[in-house]
């Protein structure tokens, strides 16, 4: 085994001996004996499994009987926008007095307050079904209750172990202990599509069940991929099954978002790149309502709600642009810990900074936005190290905190500031963390000449690639190059070598690294492969992931 040391401090770890492995015989080894690559939609699993499915069924069938008035709750993002898309198209196919409420961004932060409960309550609502929200807050159900509404929980974040039980008419959430779903791994809006399909076999003739299905199971695709989870089991099913059918998709906002996409071979990146950021873009610049109106629209002003969704998104994008520029030549990159602070950024934006920061430096950092009495702060970890550790250390200086996984978000005092700034810098920098260099395993090496659109066919055997099914990594040892030289608004957005082969190879958002390539007697290329189309020509495209320089 080969193991050499990277620009992004990552080991790089290969077998010299794979240059002879069939790429074919790399792949199948990443996925157990028993398990079908091809599974189809007749695979899932029974929603019943989850509990409490057959109480949160029955209510809504008593809400249908007795023409109650149900709101769906739910917050601004889009795990919540396709949720509650899923449980409102099926609503309305069943003309259930149905709609949905959200809160404000700025003004009402996250989750359900008691102020809420009374508007809905005062609209004669007297069924609330939550969405990716509500395990935790059991005061506010009682509340509802008080008032004559009652509440269907649907999540999948992390259950107290000391939860109290019975509050609710029903909690449907895999993360449950006593709830015998085979699949935990379920991303929110799979746990709403469980709940449709669930519904749609009480409520639908059984010839139709499975149409429905296949028509809804595109929104939960999207959110799948968008919310990181892995491709295994029943998330590989709903993700495959969509990309074979996206083309010719029902949804014609679908069709519409993808047009310049369609003669592509398509990847579940698709979300992540093409359609996540446009839903993002409407509650991030203005109101997720129109993301959901986009989801749920009428032919007659589905191209009104596309033009707004994609202004908003080129204003996110130029704003993002704007602010990632500024933060990445006013920071101090020598510390091993980045901070950025600024009055201008937008609330919405400082989480995007944070993780382009610690992307390109491959270091912790936090960016702040600056509101006078207080700062609110974005923090984003690289895999090798946690800032949640050393976070833990100064909460005392903390007004709220909240993390998950590798990030982590808190506002504090301005008065404070400086001292917390000073004492976390004074402590991480004593680290040294080349020793926590992170492991990047290749799959295989490669000579150029055998990059061939025969090569890439092999490898889309494979696909969907996302989370639990990367793309396959690669090296070339003694990369050979004609020049190489940045591109991009500026000429800081990323670096093109430019080779004697017609290849495009791109390094996006490492243009620091320039003047060591240039000085280098040689690099070695790690990078990943896809299909590129400009022009109506197909170009195989080579991402570079990192290099060694020599």
């Amino acid at each position: 085994m080969i193991e050499k040391t990277s620009v992004k401090w990552a080991l790089i770890k290969y077998d010299e001996t794979s240059v002879d492995r069939d790429i074919e015989d790399v792949l199948k080894e990443r996925f157990p004996e028993n398990f079908d690559l091809y599974n189809t939609i007749d695979k899932l699993h029974d929603p019943y499994l989850l509990a409490d499915m057959d109480k949160a069924v029955k209510r809504i069938k008593e809400a249908k009987e007795k023409d109650e008035k149900v709101i769906i709750f739910w917050d601004y993002d889009v795990d919540w926008v396709t949720s509650t898309a899923i449980l409102m198209h099926f609503f309305k196919t069943i003309w259930l007095k149905a709609s949905y409420r959200l809160p404000h961004r700025v003004d009402d932060w996250y989750w359900l307050k008691d102020y809420f409960v009374d508007e809905v309550h005062k609209l004669w609502v007297t069924l609330i079904v939550t969405v990716d929200c509500w395990t935790r807050d059991t005061d506010i159900i009682k509340y509802a209750k008080k008032l004559g509404i009652d509440v269907i929980v649907t999540d999948h974040h992390a259950v107290p172990e000391n939860l109290e039980e019975g509050v609710e008419i029903a909690m449907i959430n895999p993360k449950r202990s006593d709830c015998n779903y085979v699949y935990k791994n379920l991303a929110w809006a799979w746990v709403a599509f469980k709940l449709m399909q669930a519904l749609a076999k009480e409520f639908l003739d059984e010839d139709k069940v499975d149409d429905y299905i296949r028509e809804t199971i595109d929104i939960a695709a999207i959110w799948t991929v968008a919310d990181c989870m892995m491709l295994t089991w029943e998330n590989r099913i709903i993700v495959t099954e969509w990309l074979k059918q996206i083309k010719n998709s029902r949804s014609r906002w679908i069709r519409r978002l993808i047009e310049d996409k369609i003669n592509d071979e398509l990847d579940a990146d698709l979300f992540w790149f093409h359609i996540w950021p446009r839903l993002n873009a409407a509650w991030r610049m203005d109101t997720a309502y129109k993301a959901v109106n986009l989801i749920l629209n009428n032919w007659d002003s589905l191209d009104k709600t596309i033009r707004e969704i994609e202004s908003l998104n080129e204003e996110r994008k130029f704003l993002t642009r704007q602010f990632v520029e500024e933060a990445m030549w006013k920071v101090n990159r020598k510390n091993n810990i980045i901070f950025h602070v600024s009055k201008e950024i937008t609330h919405w934006i400082i989480w995007i900074v944070a993780g382009r920061l610690t992307e390109t430096f491959y270091k912790p950092s936090i960016v702040l936005k600056d509101e006078w009495d207080k700062l609110i702060a974005s923090c984003r970890s690289p895999e090798y190290y946690s800032i949640i550790d050393i976070l833990e250390k100064y909460k005392k200086y903390f007004i709220t905190f909240w993390w998950h996984k590798q990030a982590a978000w808190f506002s504090i005092r301005r008065e404070d500031f400086t001292d917390f700034r000073k004492e976390i810098l004074d402590e991480v920098n004593k680290l040294n963390f080349k020793q926590y260099k992170k492991e990047l395993p290749v799959d295989k090496v490669v000579k150029i000449e055998e990059i061939w659109f025969s090569f890439l066919n092999k490898i889309n055997k494979y696909k969907p690639f996302w989370i639990g099914n990367t793309k396959p990594i690669f090296i070339i040892e003694k990369f050979e190059y004609k020049n190489v030289e940045i591109l991009g608004k500026n000429s800081r957005d990323h670096i093109r070598f430019n080779t004697k082969h017609w290849f495009k190879v791109f390094w996006f958002w490492l243009w620091e690294y320039l003047e060591d390539i240039k000085k280098a007697n040689y690099i070695d290329l790690v990078f990943d492969l896809s299909e590129d189309s400009w022009m109506w020509k197909k170009n195989i495209m080579f991402k570079v992931i990192d290099i060694i320089i020599h």
